[in-house]
């Protein structure tokens, strides 16, 4: 069928089927990241980045609304910097479609266009050979070849075509791809989520369940008796809102009058949205007498869907946690830091960290989650530690989301830079400028060694490492692999600058790590390197054997 049209029905079909084919991708786009570590996210981050959007966005007819909608959730939902650039690709497309009930195919083609304009204005330092490139590259050499008679299925075919041939190419543009002997891993995503728009249109159906199966039957959540008891009295209502479906053998379903409807309403209710399309109407209204307003409705038809909320309970509980908020210690300046490992998050928690989230390889931190920590803290100022290059970009995405204080992201690359931050800073300081100074000195010297295992056989930076075996990264860059995690390790070391100057080294010990080996790693440490002051934690973090600072 050929579509030239475009309304927000059709927006949210394509997008789940998008969502199942990123989803039945998911492992083979994680595969595709450039280093042979367990860092194997891109696809997990981006099909939860789009979940979060179809979840949040409303069942509409207007493609302005859907795509706002849609585009808000992708935001808050967005995890790694593929989920965010992603997130702000969505955005720039719905820039261009918000104020339109349907647009054209060419109308579409523009925001196509935007939304790659956006994603590149999102990244401070845009890299070609990475999803920007296969976004902008993918509309620029098929938005020439649009027509005003070109149909949906048309444009996307065209689409897809120029955004393989661009991925193709990414090694092409980006060294670290080559030597790997990939594909850029986001802009694979991208391609999985048209591919999916192009299966609907040719008639497939996706699975589109995303309510997680980790959790049971929702369970009704008792409500405190500080909040509602057998004493408290009614102000303000129910919020009751409900679909009824116009029965024919009930009423003409075309000579329904809503003005009617919404009349009667006006009698025992107020905050009336009440709108008829065809032969259903949707009502929402706040009425102490929420069964009276069913029973009406239910002269005309049947209920498809149904609720009615307690308005006195919402408030209460909105009011309680407002209560809560002031009643928390006000602060200058709080913290925030993403960290994995229970030895790790207690450690960061003893230094004055307010709050640890936990997170951080493969379990990218999202925007929302850094917004729903921020709403814990009752400060002016809230400095964050992404401890992940990550998440970085989702830790930016939110500070400028949020409003209720002045939130300040250090780019810290390893939980091993943002120690050292914690261990130099002053919580007693209350002014931010010189704490971030302070906090600045104290990573700017610092240099992470991370050991792990590889997921694969592959050759990275000139290094050949066989499939589970131990490799060794310094900051971002993989230098060392050897079978013994101990020797790897030492290698890794071996490569840092000026490493005979260093005077301190860390060493978070890893789940699964013994402490005969941590006690050999630091005892060859201490008689290679006997200037430096060398310890232990145990960190328990997992992913990494052993994860050093060194300064």
């Amino acid at each position: 069928m050929e579509i030239r049209k475009i309304d927000g029905a059709l927006l949210n079909d394509l997008f789940k089927a998008g969502l199942g084919n990123l989803k039945l991708q998911e492992q083979t786009i994680n595969e595709l990241n450039v280093f042979p570590v367990p860092d194997g996210d891109t696809g997990s981050n981006m099909r939860m980045t789009v979940e979060n959007g179809v979840k949040n966005a409303p069942e509409t007819e207007n493609v302005g609304e859907f795509a706002t909608a849609f585009a808000r959730g992708v935001l808050l939902g967005a995890r790694g910097n593929s989920g965010v650039i992603t997130s702000q690709y969505f955005k720039g497309i719905s820039l261009v479609l918000k104020d339109h009930e349907t647009v054209t195919i060419r109308e579409f083609a523009d925001a196509l266009v935007q939304g790659y304009k956006t994603a590149y204005k999102a990244v401070v330092t845009p890299t070609e050979g990475t999803i920007l490139t296969v976004c902008r590259e993918a509309i620029e050499l098929t938005y020439e070849k649009v027509t005003d008679d070109m149909d949906l299925e048309a444009l996307i075919k065209l689409w897809l075509v120029q955004a393989k041939k661009s991925l193709e190419e990414t090694p092409e543009k980006l060294a670290v791809l080559k030597e790997a002997g990939v594909v850029d891993s986001g802009g694979a995503g991208l391609i999985a989520i048209f591919e999916g728009f192009l299966r609907y249109l040719g008639g497939e159906i996706f699975e589109t369940d995303i309510s997680s199966s980790e959790h049971g039957p929702t369970q009704v959540k008792m409500v405190s008796k500080d909040i509602f008891n057998a004493d408290s009295v009614m102000q303000f209502g129910y919020c009751t809102e409900f679909i009824l479906q116009l029965q024919n053998s009930k009423c003409n379903p075309a000579e329904f009058d809503i003005d009617e409807f919404i009349a009667f309403l006006e009698t025992i209710g107020n905050s009336i949205v009440a709108l008829k399309d065809e032969d259903i109407v949707k009502v929402h209204v706040h009425s102490f007498e929420p069964w009276r307003v069913f029973q009406k409705a239910q002269q005309y038809g049947e209920l498809v869907t149904l609720k009615a909320e307690n308005m006195d309970i919402q408030n209460a509980q909105t009011e309680a946690e407002k209560k809560a908020k002031k009643a928390a210690q006000h602060k200058a300046i709080a913290y925030v830091a993403v960290c994995q490992g229970e030895g790790i998050i207690e450690l960061y928690k003893s230094l004055g960290c307010d709050i640890v989230v936990n997170g951080g390889q493969t379990m990218n931190t999202s925007t929302e989650e850094f917004v729903e920590a921020f709403k814990e803290l009752n400060a002016d100022n809230i400095i964050v530690f992404p401890n992940n290059k990550n998440i970085v970009m989702a830790a930016e995405q939110a500070r400028d989301i949020y409003k209720d204080a002045k939130v300040h992201v250090v780019k810290t690359g390893s939980v091993a830079q943002g120690y050292f931050a914690l261990s130099m800073m002053d919580v007693d300081e209350t002014d931010v400028e010189t704490q971030l100074e302070t906090i600045q000195s104290g990573i700017e010297n610092v240099t992470t060694v991370s050991t792990t295992r590889s997921i694969r056989d592959t050759s990275v930076n000139g290094v050949v490492c066989k499939e589970n075996e131990p490799i060794s990264i310094v900051d971002h860059t993989l230098v060392a692999a050897d079978s013994s995690v101990i020797d790897s390790t030492m290698k890794a070391i071996a490569t840092v600058e000026d490493i005979d100057d260093k005077e301190v080294i860390v060493i978070f010990k890893g789940q699964g790590v013994s402490e005969d080996d941590a006690n050999e790693l630091q005892s060859v440490i201490n008689a290679k390197y006997p200037c430096a002051e060398v310890g232990t934690i145990d960190g328990q973090q997992d992913v990494y054997d052993f994860i050093l600072g060194i300064c």
